[in-house]
Order: C-alpha cells, then structure tokens, then sequence
C-alpha cells in the first residue's frame, strides 16, 4: 500500500515506450490512467488493453493481446483506438481472405478513457466494413461525458454493433493479472472503486437510452 500511495503523490515516472503494441502495462501507469475517478486531473493520455479472439466452432480461441498507448510529441499525435486499428489492419492473420467461413473475430478493449467522437466515427466505419469483426469496449472513465459530440459518438458506436461498457472491480483485478507487469504483486484497488463504477455505468446507461 505504501508503495501505491508513493505513485499518487508522484504521479508516475514516466518510462520509455519503444513500440505499439507492448506486451504489457507498468504498474505504476496502471494505477495512475486507469484509476475510474469520474473526472481525475492530468490523465491526459489514453491506454487501450486489447485481446483479440477467434471464434472456432463456437469457441473462443484467444490469439493475440497487448497494450497501446497514445502517439504523442515528436511524432504526430494519434489516439490509441486508431494506433490499434492502423496496426490491426496490417495482421495478416487478422484479414478475411485467411478465414474460414463461419470464424469471426471478437476485439476486447478495456481503455483508460472511452473513445472520443472523432475516434469513435473511425471505429464506426471500420466496423460497418467489416463484418466479421465484434468489438467490445470497458471504459474505466467516460471521456467528457455531458458534451453532446462525446455522447454521440458513443451512441454511433452503440448503433454499429459495438458493445459498451463501464469497467467493474472485476475487470480492473483482469487487467491487473492479464496486461500488467505487476511483478507478483497483489492488485489493490483505489478508494470507491464499485461506487464510481456505479455512478460511470449509469452515466452511459442514461446516454445509451438515447438510441
């Protein structure tokens, strides 16, 4: 505990990030991005958790994770949502022509902030493209909920097939186990986890009515 209150009180050490995607998330930027406060400060950064499944028979095959984070100064700035789909698209394993008839593929994003209007119309149309491509997104936070373009962005994606969702205190301990380099570490979660996660779901419970 002693340890995780050091990360609050300085933020986090920021660390090199070689590539997209990475194997997995450092502990401390975990606990700093993917804290559920509705409205933190300085969380300027978005992180996307992603799984990707291949539906065999019915089954789900998991056969790639990882971790993107947003492309920030000296390169051109770029959500993480777009960093995942610029590198999706370049899989070979991922494309159509190299599946069988029935497979599909199931896309998991558990991300710090939900997409923004201009990410999420990229999705939509991604998603209106490709057909046998299922996306679920768990959000620790609603990015600028209220502001009618975010809201609607979320309902476009709603509308496309996506589904969404806030994170649960179950989903933080699965990211904690699956995407964080935690070292063996117990997970501990922030104060008010469940209540936040409460109140964010039904922020975007009242936003998905609108559809």
């Amino acid at each position: 505990m002693a340890w995780r209150n050091c990360v609050w009180r300085e933020r986090y050490i920021q660390k090199p990030w070689p590539r997209n995607p990475m194997t997995s998330l450092y502990r401390d930027y975990f606990y700093f991005h993917f804290t559920n406060w509705p409205t933190p400060p300085n969380r300027n950064g978005c992180y996307l958790c992603y799984q990707v499944e291949r539906t065999q028979n019915c089954s789900p095959v998991l056969i790639n994770k990882g971790v993107f984070e947003n492309k920030f100064y000296p390169e051109e700035p770029r959500h993480a949502e777009l960093c995942f789909l610029d590198w999706f698209k370049t899989q070979e394993v991922f494309l159509v022509k190299n599946m069988l008839r029935d497979e599909k593929y199931h896309v998991k994003w558990f991300m710090s902030w939900s997409p923004c209007f201009k990410c999420a119309r990229k999705v939509v149309e991604y998603l209106q493209d490709h057909k046998h491509i299922r996306l679920s997104i768990f959000a620790a936070r609603l990015y600028f909920s209220g502001k009618p373009e975010h809201d609607q962005g979320l309902l476009s994606l709603d509308s496309a097939g996506a589904s969404l969702a806030i994170m649960s205190a179950d989903d933080f301990f699965y990211c904690w186990k699956t995407f964080v380099d935690h070292q063996q570490l117990e997970f501990q979660p922030w104060k008010k986890t469940h209540k936040n996660s409460q109140y964010l779901s039904k922020q975007l419970e009242n936003i998905l009515k609108k559809n």
